[in-house]
């Protein structure tokens, strides 16, 4: 089993959260919302954000829209040169009626983790006032803390991203 730090050792040892429950995880998260305390428990995490540094955090918006446009015009970029120049015959009409939704929405929502992922590390490494802030607020409430949150941020990007990259160019092919 990793090691666990001192905040979630805290979490276990009050009874906030089970040992095999570590906050932050999918399992906690559903335990929380099985128990019917998670939105008593959200409430309670998003009461903490009371620095205005946080207001950095809202950086992640231009980031996202950024990473995007960019995504798509890599994916649009990637369907030309598999095809070479070649167009998917015009009797496949329902993959074009579905290409839309390939080609848009998966990047549209894989790149929010991304983005999050970027403006922490952004936060945490060049800006460190706001980190000595938001490491302060984050004591309050277990499992919220950089250590605990960014490789579950970067986890996700590492799943979600491929994947959405693939369903945009194939998406773009039958555009």
């Amino acid at each position: 089993m990793r090691r666990l730090n001192a905040s979630v050792r805290r979490a276990i040892r009050e009874g906030i959260v089970a040992s095999s429950d570590r906050p932050g995880t999918v399992r906690a998260t559903l335990g929380e919302i099985k128990k019917g305390t998670w939105l008593a428990n959200a409430q309670q995490r998003s009461s903490r954000r009371k620095s205005p540094w946080n207001l950095l955090l809202t950086l992640f918006f231009p980031i996202w829209l950024a990473l995007w446009f960019g995504g798509l015009r890599l994916s649009h970029s990637l369907a030309v040169l598999l095809m070479h120049g070649h167009r998917v015959p015009d009797s496949l009409i329902w993959p074009g009626a579905v290409a839309p939704f390939f080609a848009y929405l998966p990047l549209l929502l894989a790149t929010i983790p991304t983005s999050m992922m970027l403006v922490n590390y952004f936060i945490y490494l060049f800006v460190p006032p706001a980190r000595r802030a938001m490491d302060e607020e984050d004591k309050a409430v277990p499992g919220t803390e950089y250590a605990t949150q960014q490789p579950i941020m970067v986890r996700l990007t590492l799943i979600a991203l491929p994947i959405a990259i693939i369903c945009a160019v194939v998406g773009q092919v039958f555009l």
